[in-house]
C-alpha cells in the first residue's frame, strides 16, 4: 500500500512537472523506502532527541490521552487529545475534574506520557459511566476529536457507505465505491472477467508481438 501510494504520488507530481516544463521525470520507488518514510516521526524522536517510540496499538506514542476506551454499553470510543486548551476542555467538560489540568503528572503532555498507566484508570472510570452515545455527546460539547471504533459489521450497515455493483461470472457483487468521487457522478467497475476469459486475447497478443520481433530480427 505505502508503495502504490507514493508512486502514484510521485506520478502526478511528474505530470505536472512535464505540463509545467515539458520535461519527463524518472520515478524509482522501493517497498522499504516507502515504509521508511512513514516511519519519519518516530525516528527524528529516536535520533534527535533519544526518545524511543513503544509500540502503541491504537494509543498515540506521542500523545495522552489518545485511544480507544470501552462505554458502559460495551461499545468503544477513540478519541485524542492534541493541547492544552484541548486538555483544559476535556478536564473540565468531559472528566469533571478541571483540577487534573494543576496535578503534577497530567500537566502537561509530557507529564501525561509519562503517567498514562494512571491517567487511563482515570478517564476509563469515567467512560465507564456513560453509553457510547452519551460519551460521545460529551467529547463533542468539549471540542474534542472522536469516533466510535466500529466493527467490520458496523461499517458494512454504515448509511454513509457509497457501494457500487461489479458484475462478476457469479452475479453482481455490491463492494464499496472508490474513494475519490470524479465530477460528481456515480462510481462505476468494469465487471470481473471470468476465469480464462481473456486468454485467447493475450495468446494472439503474444503471438502479434513475437511475429513482430522475428520479422525485425
Amino acid at each position: 500500500i505505502s508503495a502504490g501510494m507514493t508512486a502514484h504520488s510521485a506520478i502526478l507530481q511528474a505530470l505536472y512537472h512535464r505540463e509545467v516544463t515539458g520535461e519527463g521525470t524518472s520515478i524509482q520507488v522501493s517497498l522499504f523506502d516507502a515504509v521508511a518514510d512513514w516511519m519519519n516521526v518516530p525516528v527524528l524522536q529516536n535520533d534527535y532527541s533519544g526518545y524511543h517510540t513503544a509500540r502503541a496499538g491504537v494509543k498515540h506514542p506521542s500523545l495522552a490521552p489518545y485511544g480507544a476506551y470501552r462505554c458502559a454499553d460495551g461499545k468503544d470510543v477513540i478519541f485524542s487529545v492534541q493541547n492544552d486548551r484541548e486538555w483544559v476542555n476535556f478536564c473540565e467538560k468531559f472528566l469533571r475534574q478541571p483540577e487534573l489540568t494543576r496535578t503534577p503528572g497530567f500537566a502537561d503532555n509530557m507529564e501525561r506520557l509519562g503517567h498514562r498507566a494512571e491517567l487511563d484508570e482515570i478517564i476509563e472510570r469515567r467512560f465507564s459511566e456513560l453509553s457510547c452515545h452519551e460519551a460521545m455527546q460529551e467529547l463533542e460539547a468539549a471540542g474534542l476529536a472522536y469516533g466510535r471504533l466500529n466493527e467490520v459489521a458496523d461499517i458494512s450497515n454504515h448509511p454513509h457507505v457509497r457501494r457500487v455493483g461489479v458484475g462478476t461470472p457469479k452475479g453482481i457483487v455490491d463492494t464499496i465505491a472508490p474513494a475519490a468521487i470524479f465530477n460528481s457522478e456515480r462510481s462505476s467497475l468494469r465487471p470481473v472477467p471470468a476465469l480464462g476469459a481473456h486468454t485467447q486475447a493475450v495468446r494472439e497478443e503474444v503471438r502479434g508481438l513475437l511475429r513482430e520481433r522475428a520479422a525485425s530480427a
